[in-house]
């Protein structure tokens, strides 16, 4: 019987890697028939990263394996990892039966799909090498190359990597759904609150509804741009989410650092300008009679007029949200800056 391990940081790594387990086996089971039985446990142990950064699962492989008795481990990590300044999917080892796999580098969609089949690859890989090795002739086929350009090294370490933007572009969408920033959300409930009272109170003034219908769309889509640009840049200026380029010995990893922590902040902000959108425009629907906003305008109303006040309304809410907001715990912030985690 031949034992696998999944090891994983904690987190989104940890609970794929359990709900992977199973299927993991199954495809094991079908790729060797009768000829082997397969094993896979998920490791409990998280380890602990090295002076440089990094998972060193290499280094360690082999003293894992003897002491848990497992013939191959695969460890899934959140960090993400370059090899010659390409996006790094995959780094395995048949010497020591040990491959590591970058979770963001699967980008932002259909994850566990992609998890799945990058895990079957490099355990068959990890397999046939060991045959190899033994000089046995199993009947086996290795999984081949996988979606990117496959580097070896001397001995039997190969690099899967995603060359050029595509894979950038991916790995900056996996960061940021690391990041989560649905949580992130929550944590900006002072803001919210004070984008909220700040919208509804500007509902009641004659004034905005008259600078409201005079705004062109375009005129009030660059206050909005500009109300959640302001409140974006706060957040990360105010709490230091802006890591340094020039200080990290890696000056792509502290770039997409950058970026991942400002597309998280903005996605999360948006959130909460489009929930501060529906509640104006639902408030002023409930509150403001359609008679007396004609009154006040001095021609006939529709629902575009009400739709163009919660829209500027929600974004004077906004900005005044920005003024003096923060998030409502360091936890929140430490979360929301993807190399937080990293160093």
């Amino acid at each position: 019987m031949a034992i696998v391990a999944v090891m994983a940081d904690p987190g989104l790594p940890e609970r794929l890697a359990s709900r992977l387990a199973e299927p993991l086996r199954d495809v094991l089971m079908s790729w060797t028939g009768s000829e082997k039985e397969w094993d896979v446990q998920v490791g409990q142990k998280t380890l602990q990263l090295d002076g440089d950064g990094q998972v060193p699962l290499m280094d360690r492989a082999e003293e894992l394996r003897a002491a848990n008795g497992w013939d191959f481990i695969v460890y899934i990590t959140d960090l993400p990892r370059f090899h010659d300044h390409q996006t790094l999917l995959t780094e395995s080892d048949g010497s020591c039966g040990a491959a590591l796999v970058s979770l963001p580098a699967l980008g932002w969609f259909r994850v566990r799909t992609a998890l799945q089949k990058e895990l079957v690859r490099v355990v068959k890989d990890l397999a046939v090498q060991a045959e190899i090795a033994q000089g046995s002739a199993g009947s086996s086929q290795a999984a081949g190359e996988g979606r990117g350009t496959v580097h070896s090294s001397d001995g039997a370490r190969t690099y899967e990597t995603i060359p050029d933007r595509r894979g950038q572009v991916r790995l900056l969408g996996g960061m940021v759904r690391s990041n989560r920033p649905g949580r992130l959300v929550e944590s900006l409930s002072s803001a919210a609150g004070a984008a909220m009272a700040t919208g509804a109170f500007g509902t009641f003034y004659a004034s905005i509804w008259s600078m409201a219908d005079s705004s062109s769309s375009l005129r009030l889509a660059l206050i909005t741009v500009f109300a959640v640009t302001a409140l974006t840049g706060w957040l990360i200026v105010h709490n230091g989410l802006w890591p340094n380029a020039r200080t990290d010995p890696n000056g792509t990893s502290a770039t997409l650092d950058d970026m991942a922590t400002v597309v998280t902040v903005l996605l999360s902000v948006a959130v909460i300008y489009g929930g501060l959108y529906l509640a104006v425009l639902l408030g002023s629907l409930v509150v403001i009679s359609g008679q007396y906003m004609q009154a006040q305008l001095g021609h006939p109303v529709s629902i575009v007029e009400y739709a163009n006040l919660a829209w500027l309304s929600g974004s004077l809410g906004t900005l005044a949200g920005a003024m003096g907001s923060n998030f409502d715990g360091a936890d929140a912030v430490r979360k929301a800056t993807y190399s937080g985690r990293e160093h």
